[in-house]
């Protein structure tokens, strides 16, 4: 109770305009978008992806069931420079659980999609299908979310290079778009989805206004410089 009528008692002895660009802070501080969702099925290395950019160490993990939420700082190097602070969520890849990246969504910049690049021939539905939900979501589609999809696991001998999991996924959400487009045909228009790419042609990732890059990286050997960049330069660019 004291402190609360020595904050008041502050305030009024202070100008309007100071007063002003306090609340402006607040307000500012607030409605940044500096969150980064990290997404993908289980067992694609979000949980570990979250503590190598978090503590800069791996450990074991297991199945997520809850969200993990932590704040970094980083530079276009890769090192920790910025003294702008990132705010990164890597929300659980169970399926009943997939959907809580949509209550991210209004304070999201960017989106980091792993991928296990080692077994995605077998998970390519799966994955098209996770894919689909995010980047067809009307807000998503609205704020111009960007993502990076990121193939991890790419030391391995079955790993699959980026460019032949994009055509694959392509493929897949071409498909899937055409299941989707009928089902939606006979259900409420106010679905939260939207069409994804042209209806005239085949599904491209550079048909959406949302920028999509694929980039290859191995959590486990720590190669993931290109995912710290993009961070950076997705905090440079305004994105």
């Amino acid at each position: 109770m004291e402190l609360s009528k020595f904050i008041w008692s502050l305030l009024l002895t202070l100008p309007l305009v100071a007063i002003a660009a306090i609340f402006l802070s607040l307000f500012k501080n607030r409605t940044k978008k500096n969150t980064f969702l990290i997404l993908g099925l289980s067992d694609s290395g979000k949980t570990s992806l979250f503590l190598k950019l978090r503590y800069g160490k791996l450990a074991q993990t297991h199945t997520s069931m809850k969200e993990n939420e932590g704040y970094i700082t980083i530079g276009n190097d890769g090192e920790k420079l910025t003294k702008e602070s990132v705010h990164i969520v890597d929300v659980p890849g169970h399926e009943k659980l997939r959907f809580k990246f949509s209550d991210f969504v209004p304070i999201t910049r960017g989106i980091i999609f792993l991928i296990d690049s080692s077994n995605c021939v077998k998970n390519v539905r799966s994955i098209a299908e996770y894919i689909y939900d995010i980047l067809s979501n009307k807000e998503v589609i609205r704020q111009r979310i960007h993502a990076l999809i990121a193939c991890n696991k790419s030391d391995m001998i079955t790993a699959l290079p980026p460019d032949r999991i994009k055509t694959m996924l392509e493929n897949e959400i071409n498909r899937l778009r055409l299941t989707r487009t009928a089902a939606l045909d006979h259900q409420d228009s106010s679905e939260d989805v939207e069409f994804l790419g042209y209806e005239s042609e085949d599904f491209r990732f550079e048909h959406l206004e949302n920028e999509i890059q694929f980039e290859k990286c191995s959590i486990e050997k720590g190669e993931i410089l290109e995912i710290r960049n993009w961070i950076a330069e997705s905090l440079q660019s305004g994105k």
